[in-house]
């Protein structure tokens, strides 16, 4: 039997049996370590995914109620359009609203400037479905380099996300922002044709100086329509959106043409244009037109206000209503020069010691405590309200005294006696003064204006102002026919039955006042004033069109009548003061003035069959203006600068025409009957007369004159 042999290896084969084969536990880690690491990356990936989920499911937009954002109802969405407010010539007087803008239709446009927009703001617009990836991962990349937040990515569909639904998409450069723009522009896509994007894109965006939208911008920048703009003034429009105000081209035009040409430089790019329209265009100056000149009538600009919203509710400023005004553009600026010159010379003394304070130039004046005033003018026959000025600076107070004050007119509401009396059958050549001396405790007034003792006649007693006689005028037709015949003319306000109301005790509108004289130089017709003469949706459908309102109300001889008594006080009583600002002489105004007691209100009201003119001055808490204040020295100046004005532009109307019932006879001034050839020439006039009332005796005081003895045998001859 044979000894075992030996199993053990020697030294030498186990060194190399060690480098041949690798240890176990080392060779299983290599063995397994590439699937652990697969393992491990999926694991890392996949909490990476789910905490990249879990993150986006709570940033991601989400809302519920009626104040999400819904694309839906951007179907009847319309951008807040300002309304407009234009004169009676068309021109602009107000915008309503701080966005302007003027909705138009993208199908109009010219092709180089939508271009323009979609070379600069979203070159890929046709391409993408509201989100452009390709942009926004080149964006992501450079501000990941530059380790910054200022690439901009956004479409012109996100874009216009961001302006319509502004409560939701914030300036704010957030991941929960920027997401809800990715929502709502793939909602859009899905809703609108690129055309409709594009339109309503064009007409939301802002570009500067209150402007939002093309045709606004073009016309406010270059005085036209956007679908006539050149191709530089195409890439200057589109050249705003990145920063309306820092590329102003009126403010800063250097920057506005440097953006301009690099907005041609990508249209050129991008191959909407040939190199030699960008070399042209970038030669181009900015032809810009001057600034809209607006907002000069603020007073026009309360009322149209005021009127919108009671026709078409709260918020008809931001309807884009164009709101066609009667007033006349001139005759509106001349009315505030006048009482703004006239409030002046007052306060400077020019006129009489001033009483009050001084308030010219000082912004922060008490309102209560200033001189004010208030000018309106009427067309007469249709009632159109062709001037407006409710104060002396609408900064300083925005009551409208012509529309909301209610004042004493004083002697102003004289001619409605006189006007009661001769429709009562008030004889022309009454006497006023003739009757007995007033009883002890009777009403005696005391006398204003010119002076004159004795009897006298209706013509010369309003010529004066006489308050006795206008107070014996009423007592024969009484106060209650006399605020009858104010109200049918369209006084509103109560009128107190007194012997004070025949001198103007009771408070008026002066609006309604103005209209009131209408009458005395349209035939007796009542007209109801009216600013707005109609307004139309911005397509231009008329939505209102304002009557004008007539009624016969004064019968025509009586206004004949009045008028041609009124043109004496122009003309040779106490309303002079109109005629010394250089009018024509051979312009014949009807006019009255007033002055209340102690010279607390001055008032001067004038008629042509062109306009009627109201004017006054006065405290809103009344005192006394100065010591020699009155209607004809402070108001009446005022309103003459204002008829100089109109017809500098309009013939001299003819003098008023009397109705068959109106006769002229030669009157003796002392009897109040037909004068003879016994009365001297001097007292002899000749007056206008209602047929019914004329006088059928002659004058009783003075013979006829028989003439000579040849003038008899003459006479008995020839039978004369």
């Amino acid at each position: 039997m044979s000894e075992p042999t030996d199993q053990r290896p020697t030294e030498a084969s186990a060194a190399t049996d060690a480098k041949a084969l690798p240890s176990a536990p080392k060779a299983a880690w290599r063995r397994r370590w590439p699937k652990r690491f697969a393992k491990g990356a999926f694991y890392t990936c996949l909490a990476g995914l789910a905490a990249g989920g879990l993150t986006l499911a709570w940033l991601w937009p989400r809302c519920s109620g009626n104040d999400c954002p819904s694309v839906e109802r951007l179907k009847e969405y319309r951008p807040p359009e300002a309304s407009l407010v234009y004169d009676r010539e068309g021109g602009l007087i107000a915008r309503l609203a701080p966005e302007h803008r003027i909705l138009v239709a993208a199908s109009t446009l010219p092709k180089h400037l939508v271009n323009a927009f979609l070379a600069v703001e979203d070159r890929r617009f046709y391409e993408h479905r509201g989100v452009d990836w390709k942009r926004t991962l080149g964006a992501f990349w450079r501000d990941l380099r530059t380790l910054s937040a200022r690439e901009g990515s956004s479409t012109i569909t996100m874009q216009l996300a961001r302006n319509v639904f502004p409560a939701h998409l914030t300036r704010a450069r957030t991941l929960r922002r920027k997401l809800w723009e990715v929502v709502l522009a793939h909602q859009i896509e899905r809703s609108f044709t690129k055309a409709q994007i594009l339109e309503l894109y064009l007409n939301q965006i802002y570009l500067g100086d209150g402007r939002y939208g093309i045709e606004a911008a073009a016309r406010g920048y270059f005085g036209k329509s956007a679908k006539d703009v050149s191709l530089a003034q195409a890439a200057t429009l589109a050249a705003l959106p990145k920063a309306p105000a820092f590329y102003d081209p009126r403010r800063a035009p250097e920057a506005a043409k440097k953006r301009r040409n690099l907005v041609l430089s990508l249209m050129g790019t991008a191959g909407f244009i040939t190199p030699k329209q960008e070399k042209a265009a970038r030669r181009e100056r900015l032809k810009l037109a001057p600034p809209e000149a607006f907002g000069s009538a603020p007073w026009v600009e309360a009322w149209v206000r005021r009127e919108l919203r009671e026709r078409f509710g709260p918020d008809a400023e931001v309807h884009g209503l164009r709101v066609h005004t009667t007033v006349d553009p001139a005759l509106q600026a001349a009315a505030e020069l006048a009482l703004t010159r006239q409030i002046l010379a007052v306060e400077a003394g020019k006129l009489g010691r001033f009483k009050g304070t001084r308030c010219a130039g000082k912004e922060d004046a008490d309102p209560d405590t200033c001189l004010q005033g208030l000018v309106v003018a009427v067309q007469p026959v249709s009632g159109d309200v062709l001037a407006i000025v409710g104060g002396r600076d609408h900064a300083l107070s925005q009551f409208d005294r012509v529309t909301q004050a209610r004042r004493q007119p004083g002697s102003a509401f004289k001619p409605f006696v006189y006007a009661t009396a001769l429709a009562l059958g008030m004889p022309m050549t009454a006497m006023l003064g003739a009757g007995p001396e007033p009883e002890e405790g009777d009403y005696s007034p005391a006398e204003g204006g010119l002076r004159q003792e004795g009897p006298m006649t209706l013509r010369e007693a309003l010529r004066i102002s006489s308050n006795s006689a206008a107070v014996e005028l009423g007592g024969h037709v009484g106060a209650h026919a006399v605020a009858q015949l104010a109200h049918a003319l369209g006084i509103s306000t109560p009128i107190a039955e007194w012997p004070s109301t025949f001198l103007g005790a009771s408070a008026v509108s002066p609006l309604e006042l103005t209209a009131a004289y209408a009458a005395f130089v349209n035939g007796g017709v009542r007209v109801r004033p009216r600013l707005i003469a109609r307004v139309q949706s911005a397509d231009g459908q008329i939505l209102y069109a304002a009557p004008v309102e007539r009624s016969q109300t004064l019968d025509p001889a009586v206004a004949f009548l009045m008028g041609d008594l009124l043109h004496t006080v122009v003309d040779k009583g106490t309303g002079r003061g109109a005629r010394v600002t250089g009018l024509p002489a051979d312009l014949a105004i009807a006019g009255k003035t007033g002055t209340t007691n102690g010279g607390l209100d001055t008032w001067f009201v004038g008629a042509t069959p062109d306009a009627v003119v109201t004017t006054w001055l006065g405290f809103d808490r009344p005192r006394q203006i100065t010591a020699s204040a009155t209607g004809g020295k402070l108001a009446a100046p005022v309103a003459g600068r204002v008829f100089r004005e109109l017809y500098r532009r309009l013939p001299l109307p003819p003098p008023l025409s009397p109705p068959p019932t109106v006769v002229l006879r030669d009157v003796d001034t002392a009897s109040g009957k037909l004068a003879n050839d016994g009365c001297p020439r001097e007292q002899v006039v000749r007056e206008w007369m209602m047929s019914a009332t004329a006088p059928l005796e002659e004058c009783p005081l003075h013979r006829r004159d028989s003439g000579n003895f040849f003038q008899r045998v003459f006479g008995a001859v020839f039978g004369n």
